[in-house]
């Protein structure tokens, strides 16, 4: 009897220290179908644009790939932390529940000072967890229906939630990740702020 308890226990541990990485998993393949969704549709765009109005259009997405993408404004790539994920309209707990939410949605990239941001916790796979190991110097991409935007990180700091000047735009289009610090922490009163600057096209 003590065995079976003994190996119950064992395989509860073994769960729970599996879980998280089965979550993460999970989360990630998520990402990678709205990803594609989302680019398909891109593609989509392009190919009904090109083709003479007689011939036949392209398949498009099936109904519950538009439902997904709902809201959605483009991709984040940031290859130092081997981040790739949906940017949707909104911040709230729904949108920040799929991808990283743009926080004022009206704005523009390579226009303005646009504000991302995205929960930084092992219950939200990926998402900004390693934001902090951002610095001066490496590379964001986004990617949206219609252009590329390549930014450059020019500096990271701690402000306080209250703080939300850090989303005023400035002289030159800006992209302003925004996350909760420290991990782990509940309802923390400070946010990490990483931002970039546009880089001029070639």
């Amino acid at each position: 009897m003590r065995i079976a308890w003994s190996i119950g226990f064992i395989l509860i541990g073994i769960l729970l220290l599996s879980y998280p990485q089965i979550e993460k998993r999970a989360s990630d393949a998520k990402q990678q179908q709205l990803i594609e969704a989302f680019e398909q549709l891109g593609t989509i765009s392009e190919q009904v644009e090109a083709i003479p109005t007689t011939d036949i259009a392209p398949i498009p997405p099936a109904p519950e790939q538009l439902t997904l993408l709902d809201g959605a404004r483009g991709v984040i790539r940031i290859p130092k932390i081997d981040l790739q994920m949906m940017i949707f309209e909104g911040s709230g707990e729904a949108v920040l529940g799929k991808g990283v939410g743009m926080i004022e949605k009206e704005k523009q990239f390579g226009k303005n000072n646009v504000g991302l941001a995205g929960h930084r916790a092992i219950a939200y796979g990926k998402q900004f967890n390693r934001l902090d190991e951002l610095a001066p110097s490496d590379e964001i991409e986004i990617r949206t229906k219609t252009d590329t935007y390549e930014f450059v990180v020019v500096e990271t700091f701690v402000v306080n939630r209250t703080e939300v000047e850090v989303l005023s735009d400035k002289k030159e289009p800006l992209l302003t990740l925004v996350t909760c610090t420290p991990v782990g922490s509940k309802d923390p009163v400070d946010r990490l702020i990483v931002q970039a600057k546009l880089k001029p096209k070639s």
